[in-house]
């Protein structure tokens, strides 16, 4: 009985995605409020119209930008790597050529 609610659950949940993303691509049209542009998606048949309160509240909807910090970014366990790979060199360059190789592979093991 636990598995069919979880395939139900995700089955519903790829219908919803699949749906949203339909009515995304299907229904995509543009207002234009004092000289703004303003595109969003709804289904509709025809022309229709939207208060400018409404066209605001959808501007300000699909313009939202967080100002937090991408936390994905902050722990990413290559972190460490990805900054030593993008650090400047400290070593001497002869006519403008890095002298230093970075090499990720490991030493050869030695076998007694």
């Amino acid at each position: 009985m636990k598995q069919k609610k979880k395939i139900i659950g995700a089955l519903s949940l790829l219908v919803l995605f699949i749906m949203y993303q339909a009515s995304i691509i299907a229904f995509t049209h543009v207002h234009y409020v004092n000289g703004v542009m303003i595109t969003h998606s709804h289904p509709f048949h025809g022309t229709h119209s939207h208060s400018q309160t409404s066209l605001l509240l959808i501007g300000h909807l699909s313009a939202f930008y967080s100002s937090g910090v991408d936390v994905y970014e902050v722990q990413h366990p290559m972190r460490p790597l990805l900054a030593m790979l993008r650090a400047k060199p400290v070593t001497p360059t002869v006519k403008g050529e890095v002298m230093r190789i970075l090499s990720l592979r490991a030493p050869p093991a030695l076998f007694s």
